[in-house]
């Protein structure tokens, strides 16, 4: 591949790498911030509650799908990377840790805390809310975090 080719092809790694995470750091910004608690204080508390349980899967399969996206081309752009690479592969590393959070809340916390809600168990399922909402969090530093680094390394340019 000729260096200009393969100096767009970096960028265009980079772009859709920083496209995902953004995407879906606005995702959660407007589910958590925006929709959840619209919901929560328009309908009666179970209906909302039942209607962002069904909500809750895509949310995380999204998550998942577009941090684990930015995770791959991060992980190509470190090994082609000349400067840069460190971060590339710090980005990864916190995309990885995004992608597991958001496993982690879609194969545990939810199932859990949807069971507690189908109980009845207030307890258990505050404690549910309070892993998810920490995972959450983690997940939205960790991309704030990955769009940081990207945003400090430099555009790779073509030779002239």
């Amino acid at each position: 591949m000729t260096s200009g080719r393969a100096e767009a092809v970096k960028n265009a790694l980079r772009v859709l790498a920083l496209a995902c995470l953004a995407s879906w750091l606005g995702i959660m910004t407007f589910f958590s911030f925006v929709a959840a608690p619209r919901l929560f204080r328009t309908l009666e508390r179970q209906e909302a509650g039942e209607l962002v349980a069904v909500l809750l899967p895509a949310y995380y399969q999204w998550g998942i799908a577009l941090s684990g996206l930015a995770v791959g081309a991060l992980v190509v752009l470190a090994a082609w990377a000349g400067a840069g690479r460190l971060r590339h592969l710090a980005g990864a590393a916190l995309g990885a840790v995004m992608v597991i959070g958001l496993v982690w809340a879609l194969g545990v916390s939810l199932p859990a805390a949807n069971r507690a809600r189908r109980a009845g168990d207030d307890a258990a399922f505050a404690a549910t809310h309070r892993q998810a909402v920490r995972l959450n969090v983690l997940v939205l530093l960790c991309g704030v975090a990955v769009v940081v680094l990207e945003m400090c390394t430099p555009v790779a340019r073509r030779a002239r």
